[in-house]
């Protein structure tokens, strides 16, 4: 009994351990009004400003380097194409809110410029909208005019 219990023990002390350093992919942050997000409601559609997919990699709230996406066999997969040395300063405004929009976590051994990571466990459509480390809403990928949007699919209480 006591082996089992060791047993158990020691496997979920595997499981919790992590073996490479997270880090979050994101879409580069974009800015919204403030009363907009206030008012923010199931069916919005946020205008992002790009015309294409430009990814980029944090780790919590510090955004580590610039990533491009390809295709390889079958795969998806990022290259790191640009790393950051010191941190971003954000610009803190009255009228808007720096929105960050995550795919989801990736663990890579590396970070260093031409490494290169598979995504294919991410879902590219969904994405989490957060404003200062907070989430607040759920969205997908749209396009509008050629222009990349989200669409609002769910709005949390802030």
């Amino acid at each position: 009994m006591k082996a089992e219990t060791q047993a158990n023990s020691l496997a979920s002390l595997v499981q919790t351990k992590k073996k490479y350093p997270e880090y979050e992919l994101a879409l580069l942050p974009f800015e919204v009004k403030q009363s907009k997000l206030k008012k923010l409601e199931l069916g919005d559609v946020l205008l992002v400003g790009l015309n294409q997919l430009e990814l980029v990699l944090f780790k919590e709230i510090e955004m580590c380097a610039n990533v491009s996406m390809f295709r390889d066999e079958n795969t998806q997969k990022i290259k790191i194409e640009y790393l950051h040395k010191n941190t971003i300063k954000e610009e803190h405004t009255k009228k808007y809110e720096k929105v960050k929009c995550s795919f989801g976590r990736i663990q890579s051994r590396k970070l260093e410029v031409g490494y290169k990571v598979s995504i294919s466990q991410l879902n590219l459509q969904e994405v989490m909208l957060s404003v200062k480390g907070k989430n607040i809403a759920e969205g997908t990928l749209v396009k509008v005019d050629d222009e990349i949007a989200i669409q609002v699919t769910k709005v949390n209480d802030v």
